[in-house]
């Protein structure tokens, strides 16, 4: 399994650095996502706003969040993952940075993100075929 296939019928959520912090946090507050992509007019991968940004870059700092712009306090792009790596290397990476989300690229273009909890889902799936094959040969 690979990456591209981990993300395949995910809608690519993404917001423009010109958008209020505040703006942001609802607009992943209504969909339950922990970390945006932040995107410019022309498609360029900028970086990644989290919660922990909300938290450490807007509200300890008491900075206003419909005044802020997210582009201000987005966090600087540390990696991504490629369409044709694994699952696997999606978490080395993530561990070796310490971060949940991955911003996902194909060649150059952004494409998608990757969460820590997409790879549990992976993980899990892939245990429970395996039982599944092991339940099969021991029943034979």
């Amino acid at each position: 399994m690979l990456i591209k296939d981990v993300i395949r019928d995910r809608e690519p959520y993404s917001v423009n650095p010109s958008t209020t912090v505040q703006q942001v946090a609802e607009f992943m507050a209504a969909r339950n996502i922990g970390a945006v992509c932040v995107v410019d007019d022309e498609g360029k991968l900028l970086g990644v706003f989290s919660e922990r940004d909300v938290m450490n870059r807007v509200v300890v700092q008491r900075r206003d969040p419909n005044l802020l712009k997210v582009g201000e306090v987005t966090s600087e792009l540390r990696a991504v993952i490629r369409c044709d790596e694994t699952p696997h290397q999606a978490l080395e990476r993530m561990e070796l940075i310490g971060t949940r989300h991955l911003p996902v690229v194909d060649d150059e273009r952004w494409v998608g993100m990757l969460s820590i909890r997409d790879l549990l889902r992976v993980e899990l799936s892939e245990q429970g075929d395996e039982l599944k094959l092991l339940h099969e040969y021991i029943s034979q």
